[in-house]
Formats: structure tokens, sequence, C-alpha cells
């Protein structure tokens, strides 16, 4: 790629007891060859055979692959949250890509979206928008959230961490890092924040990466438990979050059941979900356990297809070709 030689990326993996799933996604990486590639693994294991076996896995890989810069540390903080801003510290590229121990990079992710960032030096973060493969459905379905300002103010629409890469510079002297207290939604926040300093996002339709969401998965494969996280992010934000917040809670409940993997009555999920949210679930909710109940494969074949014309009318866009 011309005028890019020159330039490090780095892609940043937070790990936790997944040395599996953490070698797939590491070879979904070594794919994307561009000239200058740092891989940074940070392990934030308790369990010291599975830090073992995730230090291992990168020490294989540095084997097969010693033109990539390879980093693997261990971070003893307990969230996500705290294992990125540890990563992020001592990241040496210019711009760093986020990347889930259980996501893919799908071909050429990196150097398409390093052009757009080398483009507009303004430019804080750029997302893309990928393809899910979510189990058990047969069918890879196109997500994507088109950026614009001002809904994105009202209600925040953007991807997951891993369809995310920064401008480190422009991250470190706007100080921006995860807050390391948010067990979950660390990401919605960070980008809130974003948004708030009134930093340059960008969003492109491209599907460049794979975001995996199977009965491993951290978000669908834990139930509500502490729920620190809605405090905090209430009391940051304010109530104008709380709808998303209930969203949030509702459907983890919704892909537990999808996944096969839910062990509560309906009665205790709707018990825990009116003490979260100081409320009865609403009627979306239980129309959506209801199908799922009786057939999932048909939930997410209803899901995909309402995702497509969401899409197409907020976003004017249509699937994209999946490699």
């Amino acid at each position: 790629m011309n005028g890019t030689d020159n330039i490090l990326v780095t892609v940043l993996i937070p790990t936790r007891n997944r040395p599996r799933l953490l070698k797939r996604t590491l070879a979904s990486v070594v794919k994307n060859v561009i000239k200058n590639l740092e891989v940074v693994v940070v392990d934030n294991n308790p369990d010291k055979a599975f830090s073992n076996a995730a230090e291992k896995t990168v020490k294989d890989f540095k084997n097969t692959y010693p033109d990539i810069n390879w980093q693997y540390m261990h971070s003893t903080k307990e969230f996500a949250s705290g294992a990125r801003n540890d990563g992020l510290k001592i990241a040496k590229g210019q711009f760093v890509c986020l990347l889930d121990d259980d996501d893919e990079l799908l071909d050429n992710s990196i150097a398409i979206r390093l052009q757009h960032l080398l483009n507009d030096a303004n430019l804080a973060l750029l997302y893309c928008g990928n393809q899910a493969k979510i189990y058990p459905y047969p069918f890879k379905m196109y997500r994507y959230y088109k950026y614009d300002k001002v809904r994105h103010k009202r209600g925040l629409m953007m991807m997951s961490c891993s369809s995310i890469i920064i401008n480190k510079k422009i991250f470190i002297d706007n100080d921006l890092w995860f807050n390391e207290q948010l067990r979950r939604m660390e990401d919605y926040d960070l980008c809130r924040r974003l948004i708030e300093l009134d930093l340059k996002v960008k969003s492109i339709p491209d599907a460049l990466v794979q975001i995996n969401m199977h009965p491993d998965t951290r978000l669908s494969s834990n139930t509500l438990g502490n729920t620190d996280f809605k405090q905090i992010l209430l009391s940051k934000w304010g109530n104008e979050i709380e709808e998303y917040l209930n969203s949030y809670g509702e459907g983890l409940f919704i892909w537990r059941k999808c996944f096969g993997i839910e062990t509560h009555s309906y009665a205790d999920i709707v018990k825990v979900l009116s003490g979260y949210m100081n409320k009865r679930p609403s009627f979306s909710f239980k129309l959506k356990y209801l199908i799922v109940s009786i057939n999932s494969v048909l939930f997410l074949g209803l899901y995909h297809v309402l995702i497509i014309i969401s899409q197409f009318y907020k976003n004017n866009v249509l699937p994209q070709k999946y490699n």
C-alpha cells in the first residue's frame, strides 16, 4: 500500500479463559497483510493454567510469524475495560485496532480502515460494518449502524469494540480511556465521551470483521449478576440512557435463551429483570421470548429480516457480499 509502509498498526486483543478462541482470532489477524503490524494480547485470566495457555498461543504465533511484532502481557485488572487500558499503554502503533478474543478480522480489514484514517488526520475513531455469525443460525447477518452525530447524541448505536479502530494520539491527548469500574458497556461509555468532546467519528459500511455470538460469548454466558455498571452509567449520563440499559438487560436473556443456556424459569427471569429495571419487562421482550422459546432459528430469521429492513430505512444500505 502506497504511503502506509512506515505506519505501525496495533491490534489489541484482551483475552480471558479462552485460549482456543484466541487462536482462531489470531489466525484471522495474521491474514491481514500490512507492512508494519503489532499484535498486543492482554490476558487477565485469574487462573494460571489459562494464562499459561494464552501465553503459549502467542509464543507459537510469534515463532510462526516473526515479521509481526508480538506483545503478551498479563493484567491484574478484573474487567476487559482495564485489560484494554493496559494494552493501550504499551501499544506502539499510531492506530489501534480493537478486537475481542472471540471475533475475527476479515480480508483487508486493517488496510481498508487504515487508508480512511490516513486520509483524515482529525479522525479520532472509525468503525465499520460487520458480518455476524450467531449460533445456531445457519446464515451470516450483515449489520451496520451509520454514524450520525445528531442521532447518536440521542441514542448511541455504534458497533462492538471489534469494529473499532482509533487514532491513539488523539485518544491520549484527550485522556480517553475505558472506565475500569465498568464490567459491561464500557465501549458505550467511551463512545459517549468521544461524542461529548466533539471529536471526529466516522463509519463505513464495509463488513470488515466477523462478530461471533455463541454460548461462549461473555455477554450471553452470564446473567446480569452485579448491576453496579447500570448505576455508574446512570449517574454519569442521566436517565436519558435508562431505556438503552433496560433494552440491554432484556436482550441478554433473549440471547441466553437463543443459545440454549438459560437455566432459569420465565418467572425467575421476569423477577430478575423487574428488579434490574424497576418495572415489568416490556411487551417486546415477552414477544421475543415467546418466539425464541418456540424455535431459536425462527427467532433469528425474523431478527435478520428486521435488521435488513431497519438498515435500509435508516442507512440506505443493503446486505453486502461476505468473504
